[in-house]
């Protein structure tokens, strides 16, 4: 054992360093900046400088040199705002956190996830032993040796006991290894070779050097040692698996690791020859450290492309795949990139996607989307197997994909989320982000693989909250992804587009960035203005990472089409805010570009201003009827949705009630086998025979149901392709009627005149839209003669209601039936005792006249009387309703 100095802290004028220290206590592990390794644990065990503010192992101040001090306020990032105390904190105080966090940084972080869930505090952390470690499910004993020793070198720090130096006197006191440390696992308690204690954790528990073979904690790893020698001895550091990715051998196919590539596709293919095992259940399973240290031997020692995995358990070759992936000391996700991920917890779906396709090198895209793919294939599988199980024994046992995928988050997030050592408590105090990323990446983002059909099963509401909770950029008309953005550009440099200050669109930002993923693009003085857009870790967006207030960028926008953008940016004028939208929908069809190009020229050959107004309600009219006819599709399309789900609801209720039924039979069965008496007995099995008859209705209702529900998905999959067709039309009727309309704008006619042509009539005195027939009568009642107002109609475009000789009429405004671009008339009164009286439905009930607008109408008839339509009506329109002294609208 090594020998060690008195218990008294030694005399700081000993130390020549020109670090100010004074000795603090720790609750949350603190950074050591000298050896990059974490203080922990009770008693005296580290120092801070009082002129830099850093932290630093007791052992790590006494070799310490001068001239090492960065000065004032200059500690590491992961010691700002670190909370130290003055007298030394128990452990029984360690909160669940604390002892989540301690668990990480000596390499236990495996388990954080298991001691948050039960709640173990420090004084439940201290009591623990190996037969309770054994009840938690830790069953693997060389894990559960290595927390025990983790918890009683814990234990031991409460007294102050730095590392002698005096014996490396005789030998060389200094440290010659250089960079040939290396970070590497153990799957056998191994000891420290310069302090002589135990390695902490299960993971990257220290560094070897690869020459010597010399193993230390990284703590030792900076203080003198002995002398480097080199030797040919293979050693833990020289194994393939461990090595890191982009220095393994690569699989000429996917570029990638060879042994990552040959093990997930074996896997694969085993279960997929062998459809009734479960990929799950294999990677849940965990085989011993003796077992995983033989099979790294393995194939350390032979070819891995001559390698015939399909002779190893199925959970042998996943535990191979699990420390392939956590035993390197660079993750998937590289350690610069790691805060990125994280910050894209609530981030669009969008942004992930973007961001995961260009984050890094090639290597690690293409790595990262193949174990996604490799996840999404093991959920594909399980999906197939319950599916087969469900058909063999014709039971329908409602499947259950969040239960699956949070399986499967357990088993990847540590694999894919790994943390810079730096930041290694992550996996405590982020392990709900890695979660809900993990989740994200699952349900969310397209990989280019195939999903079980998640859509057909009756979600839980937290996996609809998760699936649904980014409200899709693609819904807005301003917004325009990377394609569509290049189409804009190229219509802009055509200069087709009339575009005037103030107007705006959102685009992607020109290289991904999870800080300032969006683009604001604003017209200005003739000239595009580029305003980026950021987000924070919460999801929240503003124009700088300090000022992120607004929940979606759509509040961010409309806030600023309300408020002046000059506070931000003093460039832009005083009173500058975002004006009109350009939107993808106008601008940029999904249509082919020659036809719409066909029908522009088409139009520009019309020079008669009333063929150019016929056209535009022709092709509104011809919107209104798609849309309508949308609407439609829409509804029943709810109706056989609604049904479905009815359908599953009942199918999994009659599934509970054959469970509870075959449980009765096996009790009845069992009870008849029991029984002595023969009465008994012929109850039993008059029971059973009736219990049996029941269930066979119900698997024969079931049966009707799933057929049923087959029928109704068909047809639902018909009307989605048809409404998907019909919102096309719309897309294509948008764009012609706003060629149409800019050609009328181009002539001379006002947004106003357009909008009365269209029947609307806007600000007009006589028009109010929102209200019935019953609110028009109260209105109308104690007026003179004369007064009238048009409203929109319960069975018609528009009605026209007007006081004449004490009575109030209601006069029903269409389109002709032969010019559907003209008005006409289908009038009813009402009489003095509130009776309805119809006019005579025949030709003479119509006016011949034809108005292209609503106000052209009233213009008329202000002028002329009403008798042509109807004899009854001999009265002209005199007061409209907003002009009425007596009357409050």
């Amino acid at each position: 054992m090594a020998n060690y100095v008195s218990i008294t802290p030694p005399a700081r004028a000993n130390i020549v360093s020109d670090h100010k220290y004074c000795l603090r206590y720790f609750k949350t592990p603190a950074w050591c900046p000298y050896c990059e390794d974490y203080i922990w644990g009770s008693g005296n065990i580290g120092y801070q400088c009082t002129n830099c503010e850093d932290y630093f192992h007791v052992e790590c101040t006494l070799v310490l040199t001068s001239g090492t001090c960065p000065g004032l306020n200059a500690c590491h990032t992961n010691n700002q705002n670190l909370k130290t105390y003055e007298t030394s904190i128990p452990i029984n105080d360690w909160t669940v956190n604390d002892v989540c966090e301690w668990l990480a940084v000596v390499n236990l972080y495996r388990y954080a996830p298991n001691f948050q869930s039960l709640k173990y505090d420090g004084e439940i952390l201290l009591s623990l032993t190996d037969e309770q470690l054994k009840h938690d499910h830790i069953h693997d004993s060389y894990q559960r040796q290595a927390i025990l020793d983790a918890i009683k070198e814990l234990k031991s720090r409460d007294k102050y006991r730095p590392i002698s130096f005096e014996r490396f006197r005789t030998q060389l006191s200094t440290n010659n290894h250089g960079d040939n440390f290396i970070c590497t696992t153990f799957y056998e308690r191994r000891l420290c070779d310069l302090c002589e204690k135990t390695l902490y954790g299960i993971i990257h528990q220290g560094l070897q050097c690869s020459r010597c073979g010399l193993v230390m904690h990284r703590q030792c790893s900076k203080l003198p040692s002995k002398r480097c020698i080199h030797t040919n001895k293979q050693l833990e550091c020289h194994t393939i698996i461990g090595t890191d990715f982009n220095d393994q051998p690569i699989d000429s196919k996917t570029q990638l690791p060879i042994i990552i590539t040959r093990l997930c596709q074996s896997l694969e293919n085993i279960v997929e020859d062998n459809p009734a095992l479960s990929l799950i259940d294999a990677y849940r399973f965990s085989i011993e450290s003796a077992r995983i240290a033989q099979l790294r031997k393995l194939i350390n020692d032979n070819d891995i492309e001559k390698m015939d995995f399909k002779k190893m358990e199925l959970s042998e070759l996943a535990s191979l795949v699990k420390i392939s992936l956590k035993e390197p000391g660079i993750g998937i996700i590289p350690d610069e990139n790691y805060e990125d991920f994280l910050n894209l917890v609530n981030a669009p779906t969008q942004v992930i996607q973007e961001f995961v396709g260009k984050y890094s090198m090639p290597f690690y895209v293409d790595f990262l989307k193949f174990i996604m793919c490799h996840i999404i294939k093991i959920w594909k599988l399980d999906y197939d197997l319950a599916m087969t199980n469900a058909n063999q024994h014709h039971t329908i046992k409602p499947y259950e994909p969040e239960r699956v995928v949070d399986k499967l988050v357990a088993i990847f997030k540590q694999l894919i989320f790994r943390p810079p050592w730096p930041m290694i408590m992550s996996h405590a105090r982020s392990d709900k982000d890695h979660v809900h990323l993990l989740k994200r990446f699952i349900y969310e983002i397209d990989w280019n693989t195939e999903r079980p059909p998640i859509k057909n099963f009756q979600q839980s509401t937290s996996l609809n909250i998760l699936v649904s909770q980014q409200q899709s950029l693609d819904k807005c008309q301003w917004f325009y992804n990377r394609e569509d953005n290049q189409l804009l550009i190229n219509k802009l440099l055509t200069k087709s587009l009339i575009i005037n200050d103030g107007d705006y669109y959102v685009r992607f930002s020109t290289e991904p960035s999870v800080s300032a993923p969006f683009t604001l693009v604003v017209q200005l003085d003739g000239q595009q203005r580029f305003i980026k857009i950021c987000m924070n870790k919460q999801g929240q967006y503003g124009f700088s990472l300090n000022s992120c207030f607004f929940q979606t960028i759509q509040d961010l926008i409309e806030y600023y089409t309300q408020n002046s953008l000059s506070k931000h940016f003093p460039i832009l004028k005083s009173d500058m805010k975002l004006g009109k939208p350009i939107c993808r929908d106008i601008f940029l069809s999904n249509i082919k570009n020659d036809d719409l190009d066909d029908y522009a020229v088409g139009l520009s050959n019309i020079q008669d201003q009333n063929l150019l107004r016929i056209a535009l309600i022709e092709l509104t009219n011809k919107y209104n009827e798609i849309e309508r006819e949308c609407t439609s599709l829409k509804t029943e399309l709810d109706q056989i949705v609604t049904y479905m789900s009815e359908i599953q609801r009942s199918t999994m209720a009659y599934g509970r009630i054959q469970m509870i039924y075959e449980k009765q039979m096996k009790l009845n069965r069992d009870n008849f086998l029991q029984c002595q008496k023969q009465t008994e007995k012929n109850e039993y099995e008059r029971s059973y025979k009736y219990l049996e008859q029941r269930v066979e209705q119900f698997v024969n209702n079931m049966k009707g149901l799933n057929e049923t529900y087959t029928e109704r998905q068909l047809k639902r999959d018909r009307l989605i392709k048809t409404l998907d067709e019909r919102k096309n039309d719309i897309t294509i009727y948008e764009n012609k009627i706003t060629m149409c309309m800019r050609l009328l704008a181009d002539k001379g006619v006002e947004q106003h005149e357009i909008n009365n042509f269209l029947g609307i009539p806007t600000e007009e005195p006589w028009y109010l839209p929102t209200i019935n027939r019953e609110i028009a009568h109260k209105l109308l009642k104690t007026c003179v003669e004369g007064t009238f107002l048009i409203r929109t109609s319960s069975n018609g475009l528009y009605a026209l209601t007007l006081v004449h000789n004490g009575v109030i009429y209601d006069c029903r405004i269409g389109r002709d039936p032969i010019q559907n671009y003209a008005f006409r008339f289908v009038a009813s009164y009402i009489d003095k005792n509130g009776q309805s009286t119809k006019m005579d439905d025949n030709s003479s009930a119509y006016c011949d006249r034809s108005f292209y607008s609503l106000k052209e109408l009233v213009e008329f008839y202000t002028k002329n009387s009403l008798a042509e339509n109807n004899p009854d009506l001999n009265t002209c329109l005199t007061i409209p309703i907003k002009a009425h002294m007596n009357i409050k609208i």
